[in-house]
């Protein structure tokens, strides 16, 4: 009669012990580095976001925050590998959109965006550019979609489900052009094969592309925010190109994995916040082509949702089938 008491009680005092470690780890964190996990190679838009949150928060919290690059799988590597690392955080994930198209395009995906994630901050914004290689011979986007009326044209993407692969699908279903998206591990790559001419244009986020218009290898032909960019002005809106569409940016913030301690969730809430307001931050996103409109938590988690509800109609529409 006196075992299941015991094993009742240890189980107990084992529950106990594990809550006051997990207290007392969560008081003490950080006391090592910070792993902030980017799905993209170095060099496109999520890294050098990244790159820049990750310098100010670590010398707001007084440890290194690495950044580390697992490109790949439209992102779905980098964020397998938080999901499965200790939740105790000192893994992050720098994620963007995927987070809300992935689970959508993927038969086999391991993980639930809204159940395995917690939003900890959205750290910016840039609106993505439409450009082709002068070898096309178009210069519009009116001509561009007059040219796809009568032939299939391909187009670079940062990924399979990225924005920019169903955002060129968007534009296919409302003006009847035919394009077809060839996916890349990012930005970076995608922007390199379209400077080559290996595709007849690319939708990608639009700081990687702005060199090459400026050099003359890309001719930028439509920004999908709702004004123009300073980094490339002379590049219209597609709204002044005449085509009205609701405005498409690509987003990038850091999530948690869902069983992190509460605790910690909201010291990194509390230190985003912060470091989203630091002057020199700003100028260096800004700098970089990025808008800065830092929504933290559960502000985030929303726009997450909303996102899942858009594009879901997008892929609905366009009937583009799972891999």
């Amino acid at each position: 009669m006196l075992y299941p008491i015991f094993h009742r009680s240890r189980r107990g005092l084992m529950i106990l012990l594990a809550t006051m470690a997990m207290g007392a780890s969560a008081q003490n964190w950080p006391d090592r580095p910070i792993k902030l996990v980017v799905p993209f190679p170095p060099g496109g838009g999520a890294d050098v976001a990244a790159r820049t949150y990750a310098e100010k928060l670590s010398a707001l919290l007084g440890q290194p925050v690495l950044i580390d690059n697992k490109p790949g799988a439209s992102g779905n590597i980098g964020a397998e590998l938080v999901v499965r690392a200790p939740a105790d955080g000192y893994t992050l994930l720098f994620a963007n959109e995927f987070l809300a198209t992935n689970p959508l395009m993927f038969k086999e995906i391991r993980y639930d965006s809204l159940k395995d994630f917690v939003p900890i901050a959205k750290v910016a914004s840039n609106a993505a550019a439409i450009a082709v290689h002068p070898s096309l011979g178009v210069k519009t986007i009116q001509e561009l979609i007059a040219m796809g009326r009568t032939k299939n044209l391909n187009y670079a993407s940062p990924g399979v489900g990225t924005g920019p692969h169903l955002f060129g699908q968007l534009i296919a279903i409302q003006t009847g052009a035919k394009f077809t998206n060839i996916p890349y591990k990012g930005s970076a790559p995608a922007t390199a094969d379209a400077v080559g001419g290996q595709v007849d244009f690319i939708i990608s986020t639009l700081s990687p592309m702005v060199p090459h218009f400026n050099s003359g290898r890309l001719r930028g032909l439509a920004i999908t925010g709702d004004k123009r960019s300073p980094q490339a002005p002379d590049v219209p809106t597609l709204v002044e190109s005449g085509l009205n569409m609701q405005r498409y940016e690509v987003w990038y913030g850091v999530v948690a994995a869902s069983a992190v301690p509460r605790p910690i969730i909201t010291r990194l809430q509390l230190a985003s916040a912060q470091v989203l307001r630091d002057p020199e931050l700003l100028n260096k996103l800004r700098s970089a082509g990025f808008d800065v409109e830092p929504s933290i938590g559960d502000d985030f988690g929303a726009e997450l949702r909303a996102a899942i509800d858009r594009w879901t109609r997008v892929i609905r529409e366009a009937k583009i089938p799972r891999e």
